[in-house]
């Protein structure tokens, strides 16, 4: 059982919880949602008591961490940032284990020196891991003369982020577009249209050949196209993707049309989960039907039932590459990659 949160940690994680649960991060940057969620957990790690134990840290952190996965389960980013800081603090606990002739006495007299350094050192560690994800945007779109080339056409699509230019894709493109010539496709993303926010955002940022087409034209305009590149808000162990919807539809003509599909993520985007886990269903998130159907069209049926999804699943076989903050990998390589970010005893967060 984990030990008694501060009234101050609390506070913090039900607040979280709050603006997770009411949307305040649905349409903001994933890196944003993640350094709150990292912030928070680090004020429980350094408002334990002085004679915690490792393991009472690591149940707190677990704790608060499973419990804010749960609120929204397609943010899978909240999930892996607490496995994240959960891997600093064994491998941080590990460096600081005494010796086996440590007397008793020696023991008692240093655990509570310990745990201070212990703490210290998981916090100074987790402050990277923030600067880290702060600057996954900027590193995956330095990444983009690897993949763009001059006079080249590239296909996109706008996300809920889409205006404000914080998207992946879209830094990744206004960072090729500092050292290449190239045109870009953006599909509309009906019927909230983000697409037509993202090609006024990359117009008014510099790039100037873009075109938006209607999303029953994508496979009509993939033969033209050179490559693909779509922003995942979730990759799971399998090497598939969690994508905004609609992005399904672009990799599919892909496929059939032999155009290379990049799909840009940030490193804390990297799940241990699988489509076949318990209750991944509800990983998908519905948003408010009114998009889709607005309320009392003419013409509606009123007992309609309208599922208006927000992402999408993208398997395996319809991704060309994954670019993270860590390099360029195939999807058969993320479970190498889930291997050196989190331990195996933090898979399930509640157990």
């Amino acid at each position: 059982m984990a030990p008694a949160l501060g009234p101050a940690v609390a506070r913090a994680v039900d607040d979280l919880a709050h603006d997770i649960r009411r949307g305040r991060y649905d349409a903001a940057a994933p890196a944003a949602l993640a350094k709150r969620v990292a912030e928070t957990l680090i004020q429980a790690v350094a408002t334990a008591s002085a004679d915690a134990t490792v393991d009472d840290v690591v149940a707190s952190v677990r704790a608060i961490g499973g419990r804010l996965a749960l609120v929204k389960r397609e943010h899978l980013l909240v999930g892996n940032v607490a496995r994240r800081l959960l891997r600093v603090i064994r491998d941080e606990f590990q460096q600081d284990e005494p010796s086996a002739s440590t007397s008793a006495s020696a023991l008692d007299g240093e655990r509570e020196s310990r745990s201070r350094r212990m703490k210290k050192d998981v916090i100074d560690t987790a402050h990277e891991v923030i600067e880290e994800m702060e600057a996954a945007c900027s590193n995956i779109a330095a990444q983009s003369g690897d993949f763009i080339t001059n006079g080249c056409c590239v296909m996109t699509m706008g996300t809920p982020s889409a205006g404000a230019g914080t998207g992946l894709a879209e830094a990744f493109l206004r960072d090729a577009n500092k050292r290449r010539a190239f045109s870009v496709v953006v599909a509309e993303g009906a019927p909230v249209y983000h697409g037509h926010a993202t090609a006024k955002s990359l117009t008014d940022r510099g790039v100037r050949d873009v075109t938006v087409i209607c999303d029953s034209a994508v496979y009509a305009v993939m033969p033209s196209i050179k490559c693909c590149v779509l922003s995942a808000r979730g990759v799971l162990a399998d090497g598939a993707a969690l994508v905004h919807s609609g992005a399904y539809n672009i990799a599919l003509a892909a496929k059939t049309h032999a155009v290379p599909v990049i799909v840009l993520a940030g490193s804390y985007a990297i799940s241990p989960k699988t489509r076949e886990d318990e209750g991944f269903d509800s990983v998908y998130g519905l948003g408010s039907p009114a998009t889709a159907l607005a309320y009392g069209e003419a013409g509606a049926d009123p007992d309609a039932v309208v599922a208006n999804p927000s992402f999408e699943y993208l398997p395996p076989d319809l991704i060309s590459v994954f670019v993270t903050d860590h390099g360029a990998h195939c999807p058969g390589f993320i479970n190498v990659l889930l291997e050196e970010m989190y331990s195996e005893l933090d898979g399930a967060l509640l157990k």
